[in-house]
């Protein structure tokens, strides 16, 4: 029993077989790192010829050596058989020039509500076993969001299925049902995007990227992505047509009368909303405008919203809410039970943004067991972790 390299074929045979895992350790998420210069290998652990446990491994260039990330860990249809993959796995690394191994696994340790308040007990089992067999626990050089995200935000939808989409509706908070009513009265749209479009699905995550102080990926990134998942994922965009928009506006205010008191405050409502609109269109210069874009991805049991942008100069036009609402919709209509609105900070004090966006929708928060580590080499390890330390410490008293 070992671990070595498979074929992409004897992998996705592999990988098929099981009901939950996750599009971050899939081959077609091997294909769009490795087209961007990521190396990758497809890991199974192999018994007289059967693949038991799969992984996908990301290697990245250290002093004297490299680390190697398993993202979201092994998929197995045993337990048992995952945790002899991690065993396994620290005899292939202990043979090659790794003097970092860090797992990340999907296991779930603790529920919480929207709120962050704990709703379960935490379950210790995964790592207890994994300390069992030699791993450490995070010594916070591993950050909440590097790779698969510790935190998680999640709405079920079994109860909403087959398409009971205003029972849904409802289930949000009135913040977003009223955001939302207000995406449907402007003709705000959403659908999928096709692969010329690319770049202007890509600078919408850019602006988004910027403004939130991360790094954006590349074009060619959101390409291959769009090209190697293929028909598991949706790129979308929600976006008005002005003309539209405004031409709507108009015939709901010609057909109000004018005199009667009671329509008073919803002529006033329609004619901001039309002012608005008119101020928009001009500021953009543009007919037909994005608002807010996701790439969505499917897996059998839950649909993944990746990541995402909005325009902060136009996010009083509610592209975002509209779109989150189309996605869940769209989940719905492939009979998938969960949608995750994917990584937050894990903070509940009101400084995540994100989590307060996302709390519109009324989910609630699981937190994941998080990395464990392994240093085949230790010494070696330290002592590059102290010449990097030598090293910016003469570059900031150079600076």
């Amino acid at each position: 029993m070992k671990i070595q390299e498979v074929s992409k074929e004897e992998y996705d045979d592999f990988l098929n077989k099981i009901q939950n895992h996750s599009f971050l350790q899939s081959s077609a998420m091997s294909e769009v790192l490795t087209g961007r210069g990521v190396h990758t290998k497809l890991l199974g652990l192999v018994h007289e010829g059967e693949i038991l446990a799969v992984g996908l491994a990301l290697y990245r260039k250290i002093l004297f050596g490299q680390r190697m990330d398993l993202m979201v860990g092994a998929s197995s249809l045993e337990i048992d058989n995952e945790f002899l993959f991690y065993k396994h796995l620290k005899d292939f690394v202990d043979n090659s020039n790794v003097l970092k191994l860090v797992i990340k696994s999907d296991h779930t340790y603790r529920d919480f509500d929207g709120e962050g308040s704990p709703i379960t007990s935490a379950d210790d089992d995964f790592a207890n076993k994994m300390e069992e067999l030699g791993y450490l626990k995070n010594d916070g050089s591993i950050l909440p969001n590097d790779g698969f995200p510790d935190w998680q935000y999640i709405k079920d939808l079994k109860k909403f299925l087959p398409e009971n989409y205003e029972e849904l509706l409802k289930s949000f908070n009135q913040n977003a049902q009223r955001k939302i009513k207000k995406a449907n009265e402007l003709s705000i749209n959403v659908r999928a995007i096709d692969l010329d479009e690319m770049s202007e699905f890509k600078s919408v995550t850019l602006e988004t990227a910027q403004r939130q102080g991360f790094s954006d990926k590349s074009i060619e990134y959101y390409t291959d992505f769009y090209k190697s998942f293929a028909d598991k994922c949706e790129f979308l965009t929600a976006e008005i047509d002005f003309n539209k928009s405004i031409k709507r506006l108009e015939d709901m205010l010609n057909i109000l009368d004018k005199n009667s008191k009671k329509n008073k405050q919803r002529i006033n409502s329609l004619n901001g909303d039309l002012d608005r609109l008119k101020e928009f269109k001009n500021k953009s210069g543009k007919d037909v405008l994005t608002l807010a874009n996701m790439v969505l991805i499917y897996q059998k049991n839950e649909v993944v919203y990746f990541l995402g942008g909005s325009l902060s100069d136009y996010q009083k036009l509610p592209g975002a809410f509209i779109l989150q609402y189309e996605a869940m919709k769209r989940t719905m209509m492939r009979g998938i039970e969960r949608y995750n609105f994917f990584g937050i900070e894990g903070d509940f004090d009101g400084s995540d943004g994100v989590l307060r966006f996302k709390q519109n929708f009324n989910g609630h928060i699981i937190k994941k067991t998080g990395a464990f580590l392994y240093f085949p080499n230790p010494k070696k390890y330290k002592m590059t972790e102290n010449l990097k330390s030598l090293k910016n410490k003469i570059i900031s008293f150079i600076k």
